[in-house]
Order: C-alpha cells, then structure tokens, then sequence
C-alpha cells in the first residue's frame, strides 16, 4: 500500500479515537462531535456538516 506521513497520522489518529470509543460508531460519532465543538470554541470557526437530501439514514432498517 502506498502511504506518506499524513497518512500515517490520520490511521494513527482514527485508531487512537476508535479505541477511545471502545469500537462503538455512536460513541465514535459522538465524541467526534464534541471535539468539533471545542475546536469551534476554541480556534473560533465556524463549521458546519453537509446536508443529505431525503434527511437520514435510519441504519438499524438497512
């Protein structure tokens, strides 16, 4: 597989966040979520998430 530094940033990170949630995609999710958030607070951006035509994914009916 091809990589670079970044790359190996970004799978360290994601690990890192995936063990912090215990594996959990909701946990996962959330906590993503808070350190956006703080990032916001904290560097004063304003982020916003993409919307999806048609509102959400109900995953436990797929």
């Amino acid at each position: 597989m091809i990589t670079n530094h970044l790359l190996e940033e970004k799978e360290r990170v994601q690990k890192e966040l995936a063990e912090e949630a215990q594996y959990d995609v909701f946990k996962y999710t959330e906590n993503t979520h808070k350190n956006v958030l703080e990032a916001q607070a904290k560097y004063g951006l304003k982020l916003r998430y993409g919307q999806r035509e048609g509102g959400t994914i109900d995953i436990f009916k797929l």
